[in-house]
């Protein structure tokens, strides 16, 4: 099914980075999968997501590859995974962390997408980087501050 998903990134411009993944298949399929009936949206709990890059290669360098993932917090359970560059999530870090210069936490927005119709947008300012191991890298993760892992 990660075939079916495309994520874009939006760093620029002063506007909080952004997160886009689309899913263009068959939605039956993926609504499924979220446990909703077709013909409804799904109600997804924005609280409960974490979202999450796992490396393929130990770079974080433009052109290597890795899996974006979405997980339910309480489950486990997988809402999505999909391929991406891992130089275009650093740059969401990276880009993340400037917005917010603030803090060191960062935030970003969230939007998914199922055929062009958005179904979930919200905030978020964690984002877990594991390496090939799964082991968890926090300084290429967004970890706000009073959050134990």
């Amino acid at each position: 099914m990660r075939d079916y998903f495309t994520l874009d990134v939006t760093t620029g411009g002063r506007s909080k980075p952004q997160i886009t993944v689309s899913f263009d298949g068959p939605s039956e399929q993926f609504m499924e999968q979220l446990g909703v009936d077709t013909g409804a949206s799904p109600s997804l709990d924005s609280d409960r997501l974490d979202v999450s890059y796992r490396m393929h290669d130990d770079s974080m360098a433009i052109g290597t590859s890795g899996v974006f993932a979405v997980t339910d917090r309480v489950t486990g359970d997988f809402i999505l995974e999909c391929n991406a560059d891992a130089g275009t999530i650093d740059s969401l870090v990276t880009a993340a962390r400037e917005h917010d210069n603030s803090t060191t936490d960062g935030q970003y927005q969230f939007t998914l997408t199922i055929n062009d119709r958005e179904v979930l947008s919200c905030d978020r300012d964690l984002f877990l980087v594991y390496s090939t191991e799964g082991e968890l890298l926090r300084q290429q993760s967004l970890i706000p501050s009073g959050v134990e892992l």
